[in-house]
């Protein structure tokens, strides 16, 4: 765009794909061999499921399942993060069309958008068009965006874009908060409403004392600007509990669920449920 400058290093990106990985690629975005595996998130206080997360993975037919960290970087050097973002966010729509004609309903789903896809003038009228589609108000959306797009605010099409998306109704979540450098009057002029307390923060928090201060002041600090909090990388009981306690408002990670196809989704929110309805009593209670 006007004014943009874009750089690559080539230790970030792979070298020149032929044209034979590009066309493997295009292939696999639009087959569906990539497309979304959905990771639950639980609020705390009730113990449901509060939403889900989608995130690229490519069932690979000859390797298996490969994560993104494998395929991303091709992605990127054949162009096409654009498609990408497209193919996660229609996958995203429709499953939740499906979970609610199950009678699975799940109030979010959110997904991921990079640097460079919040540069795309048409981005709000996209995705726009897609929740018209899927016949989904723009509620059950939510963007993630990281928080170097955020310490970062000169901008003005990613600030444009993530302010229309806000005020279409979209919630906004403020991915990996704690690892870089956004500041509060940034958080409100991109009118953030959850903070995802980064993994490096959570990763034995039941064991570091230091760390749990910390968590302790970004759910202080969230409280007073009234933002929700979700702690990410959550993998054992004792942490979830421990969050819960501290009084975190949602949970995400290994310890609920590993992301999973939209097949297996269905089966997984059913058997929640029930173990849900044979313990009703929640997760954790905030420290008073």
């Amino acid at each position: 765009g006007p004014g943009g400058l874009y750089s690559y290093s080539a230790v970030d990106l792979p070298s020149r794909l032929s044209n034979e990985q590009q066309i493997n690629l295009r292939e696999a975005l639009e087959t569906g061999e990539i497309c979304a595996h959905f990771q639950p998130q639980l609020c705390n206080r009730t113990g449901r499921v509060s939403g889900l997360e989608a995130l690229a993975r490519w069932e690979h037919p000859e390797e298996g399942l490969l994560p993104p960290s494998r395929f991303l970087p091709w992605i990127e050097a054949a162009g096409l993060s654009a498609r990408l973002a497209e193919r996660m966010l229609r996958d995203a729509l429709a499953m939740l069309k499906r979970l609610d004609a199950m009678g699975l309903g799940v109030p979010t789903v959110a997904i991921n958008l990079s640097g460079p896809e919040l540069r795309n003038p048409q981005l709000a009228d996209e995705i726009a068009w897609e929740l018209d589609r899927h016949d989904l108000p723009p509620g059950r959306l939510v963007v993630e965006i990281l928080e170097t797009v955020v310490a970062d605010s000169d901008d003005d099409i990613r600030v444009r874009n993530i302010a229309r998306l806000a005020e279409m109704g979209c919630g906004i979540d403020l991915d990996d908060f704690g690892t870089g450098h956004a500041a509060i009057a940034n958080i409100r002029r991109f009118a953030v409403g959850r903070l995802k307390i980064d993994r490096s923060f959570i990763t034995h928090l039941h064991e570091d004392r230091e760390r749990q201060r910390m968590v302790s002041a970004i759910l202080s600090m969230a409280e007073q600007l009234e933002l929700g909090t979700v702690a990410e990388g959550v993998e054992s009981e004792a942490e979830l509990a421990l969050v819960a306690r501290l009084g975190c408002g949602h949970s995400q990670g290994f310890a609920i669920a590993r992301p999973m196809p939209g097949t297996l989704l269905p089966q997984w929110l059913r058997l929640n449920a029930d173990a849900r309805a044979q313990a009703p009593e929640p997760v954790g209670a905030p420290v008073s």
